[in-house]
C-alpha cells in the first residue's frame, strides 16, 4: 500500500516497495532472510529521509528499526539480540534486508515491511511458518487376540499442529523396493486408509505431540503379510515422514527390528510375530538378516 503524501507537488516524492522476499518456510534453528526491496522517486534526490521498519505479527511496535541517516540497525521486542545487524545494510536506498540467527517456532507469523520518508510510506505483509521436524517418531502393534491387532503410531516435537494417517497395503514380501517404497512419502503402491483410527493431539510448550491408534478385527488382515504405514505431515509445509511396520505370520520368532527415523538404531520390540520396521537407508539390508 503507498502512501505518497507529495502526489499533490510538481514534484512526486513517493517510495514504492517493488518485491517483498519472505520464506514461506523455514526450519525450527536455521537462519531466515527477509528482504524488501523498494524504489524512492525521484532516484537523484538525496535529501530524503528513510525510515526502515519491520513488524511481527500486527504490533505496532517495530521489530526492527533503521534510520540510514542515524546510524545502525535496531533489533527490538521478540528478536531482541536475535538479529545478524550487519545484513542489509549496503543498499539503504533500494533494499531493506533483515536477518533472523537461528529463527523458531514462536516467530512464525506475518510479517510487514515499511518504508517511509517524509513524504510517503509504503509497506507490504507476508507470512513465515519456523516448522520442527519430530523429535521422535514410532510405529509398533500388539496382538491381544488372534482375531484383533492394535496399531499405534506417535509423533513428538512437531510445530505447527500436524496431520497423522494410518494406511495399510499387502506387499510382495520378496519384492526389496516395493518395502522400501512404502516408507517414502511419494509411494505409489495400492494403499488402503484403516477404519476407526482414533487422532489425539496434544501441545507441550512450542510443540505438538500426535498419537493415532486403529484396532484391527478383521481376520482376513492375518491370512497373508500386512504392511502398516505412518504418515506424518506437517500442513502449510510439504514435510512428510513415514514409517512402516511388516507383520508375518506364522513366525513366533521373539526378534524384532526397529530403526529410528535416521536409519541408524536396531531395537528389539517383538511379541509373537516377525516385526520390521522399514526407514529407507537400512530396509534392504534388514532383509537380508531375514532371509
Amino acid at each position: 500500500m503507498i502512501v505518497c503524501l507529495g502526489q499533490f507537488l510538481p514534484v512526486s516524492l513517493c517510495v514504492k516497495i517493488t518485491q517483498l522476499k519472505v520464506p514461506r518456510i523455514v526450519q525450527n534453528g536455521t537462519d531466515a532472510t527477509l528482504d524488501c526491496e523498494f524504489q524512492v522517486e525521484p532516484h537523484e534526490s538525496r535529501h530524503l529521509e528513510l525510515v526502515i521498519k519491520w513488524f511481527f505479527e500486527g504490533h505496532p511496535e517495530p521489530v526492527y528499526q533503521w534510520i540510514p541517516a542515524h546510524g545502525r540497525p535496531q533489533d527490538l521486542g521478540p528478536l531482541k539480540g536475535r538479529l545478524d545487524l550487519g545484513y542489509g545494510t549496503k543498499n539503504e536506498r533500494s533494499s531493506a534486508g533483515m536477518r533472523i540467527v537461528g529463527a523458531t517456532t514462536e516467530l512464525t507469523g506475518d510479517y510487514k515491511c515499511s518504508i517511509s520518508t517524509y513524504d510517503g510510506e509504503d509497506f507490504m505483509v507476508k507470512r513465515m511458518i519456523v516448522f520442527a521436524p519430530e523429535s521422535s517418531m514410532y510405529l509398533q502393534y500388539s496382538r491381544p487376540s488372534e482375531d484383533t491387532f492394535n496399531v499405534s503410531c506417535v509423533a513428538e516435537g512437531v510445530f505447527p499442529e500436524p496431520r497423522m494417517s494410518l494406511f495399510y497395503a499387502r506387499p510382495n514380501v520378496k519384492d526389496k523396493a516395493a518395502i522400501k517404497e512404502a516408507t517414502t512419502c511419494e509411494s505409489q503402491q495400492r494403499e488402503y486408509p484403516m477404519e476407526g483410527v482414533t487422532v489425539e493431539t496434544g501441545r507441550r510448550g512450542d510443540s505438538f505431540t500426535v498419537r493415532s491408534t486403529a484396532e484391527v478385527e478383521d481376520p482376513e488382515h492375518f491370512l497373508g503379510a500386512v504392511l502398516f504405514i505412518c504418515e506424518l505431515r506437517v500442513p502449510q509445509t510439504e514435510y512428510c515422514q513415514r514409517r512402516a511396520i511388516l507383520y508375518l505370520p506364522g513366525d513366533d520368532d521373539d526378534e524384532s527390528h526397529q530403526i529410528d527415523a535416521k536409519g541408524e538404531n536396531a531395537v528389539a520390540q517383538l511379541k509373537t510375530s516377525t516385526l520390521l520396521v522399514a526407514v529407507i537407508p537400512l530396509v534392504a539390508n534388514l532383509y537380508d538378516n531375514f532371509y
